[in-house]
């Protein structure tokens, strides 16, 4: 899916999105009706916006005063909206000439609406081809649209700009992470909808980990670098390995660009430009966060970033073993003493049962007061889990309502959970 959303720098690629995805009778299909334009026909079109791109460029430079700031480049077209509208205009009498050129009198018409009308032509011809999809009857807007959707994605489809698309017209929850081969040498995206994903950035080590478990990315710390250190400083706390967790709620797109060559800058269309460049890993990664959510909070990154080294609540991974039923085993008296030595001090499970026990309370109160009606779908208390740890939260559940018997008590998965109430998306119930 990537391979056809990222034509950043291609017409060709640009007219294979816009014939796919943009028109109004677009569809993806295995075995379609009427054959797509095959690459060479791509490229064959291709060379029509090439040339109008070149001539747009030499004589915006013919036309510039001696005081301009150098010449005009690829990068003030895409970055200008009436340049831009220049190039689609030329390209609209351009194309539309030559598919007027290419078909017969009388029979100038397209494929549309399922209508599908072979073209009398003599031999195969790009033109002919596109003329299936696009009309170049000079009342019909279609033409104009399809080509400014090329243009656009010409110049906008980068790797953010295309998973961005990708995740807003996407069904269902996921956590990806998004390369491109044209991309590869600078760049990659991470996505989140539904389903957590979190990166860790191990600056002394120069490593980077993502996964969908937050365990999971805690494998750099077990991981020795085999050229030392690559931070000389070893007690600065800017240096520690930090973890990223991305809004699975409302969805959530993050952007890790290392440069290339001299340019250290990340490389984003102007659709993206206004977002926030963020530094990382002793400043080598740019890290561009989208949020899909309307109502997100602009919050900076390095309030949403969780420590992982010199953290008293996180443990690296545990080493392999051979056995590890065994070693789980052995390990019982050991997690039991724990726990049961973590209660007799003031800490985390202490403060919970504390503040769990005043909120069971003043539920309890509004029930005998009457300020808590009671009723058929009434839940005092609702437990929530994903589907591997769901268990644990239905036997506390169990325990919780022999204690309070006249409470309702109900364990639901998580994600059934955000599907019914929390997601701000359209996401089905799992």
């Amino acid at each position: 899916m990537i391979d056809l959303l990222r034509t950043q720098g291609s017409f060709a690629l640009s007219l294979r999105y816009a014939v796919c995805l943009t028109l109004s009778n677009s569809k993806v299909e295995t075995d379609p009706a009427v054959p797509y334009p095959t690459h060479s026909e791509y490229e064959e079109i291709a060379k029509i916006f090439e040339s109008s791109l070149q001539d747009v460029l030499d004589a915006s430079n013919n036309n510039s005063n001696d005081d301009d700031n150098g010449m005009i480049t690829l990068e003030d077209i895409s970055s200008n909206s009436d340049r831009r509208a220049w190039l689609v205009s030329i390209i609209v009498e351009r194309l539309r000439a030559q598919l007027d050129a290419t078909l017969p009198r009388g029979n100038a018409t397209n494929f549309l609406d399922g209508s599908i009308r072979r073209l009398q032509r003599g031999g195969p011809s790009a033109m002919a081809t596109l003329a299936k999809f696009v009309s170049s009857d000079a009342e019909d807007e279609e033409l104009a649209l399809f080509i400014r959707a090329t243009v656009d994605a010409f110049f906008d489809n980068d790797l953010l700009h295309s998973t961005r698309i990708f995740l807003e017209d996407a069904k269902g929850s996921f956590g990806i992470m998004v390369s491109s081969s044209i991309d590869a040498h600078r760049q990659v995206c991470f996505a989140a909808r539904g389903q957590t994903m979190s990166i860790a950035f191990y600056p002394r080590k120069g490593l980077i980990c993502y996964g969908s478990e937050q365990a999971a990315v805690k494998a750099g710390l077990n991981y020795e670098n085999p050229g030392g250190s690559l931070v000389h400083s070893s007690f600065d706390e800017g240096h520690n390995a930090v973890r990223l967790d991305l809004d699975d709620l409302g969805g959530e797109i993050a952007l890790l660009d290392w440069g290339y060559a001299c340019d250290a800058e990340p490389a984003i269309s102007p659709p993206n430009r206004n977002l926030q460049v963020e530094k990382l890993m002793n400043g080598s990664v740019n890290v561009v966060l989208l949020q899909q959510s309307m109502n997100a909070q602009t919050n900076q990154l390095s309030k949403r970033l969780t420590l992982l080294e010199n953290n008293e609540f996180i443990e690296p991974l545990l080493d392999d073993v051979d056995d590890p039923v065994l070693a789980d085993i052995r390990d019982i008296p050991r997690v039991c003493n724990a726990i049961q030595q973590d209660w007799r001090t003031v800490g985390l499970n202490r403060m919970t049962a504390w503040n769990l026990a005043n909120c069971i309370r003043e539920r309890m109160k509004g029930r005998v007061d009457g300020s808590i009606q009671s009723h058929g779908a009434q839940i005092d208390i609702l437990v929530t889990g994903c589907e591997v740890s769901l268990w644990v939260a239905e036997q506390f559940v169990s325990d919780l309502q022999k204690s309070f018997p006249y409470l309702f008590i109900r364990a639901v998965s998580s994600n059934k959970l955000l599907g019914l109430f929390g997601q701000e998306l359209v996401m089905p119930c799992t």
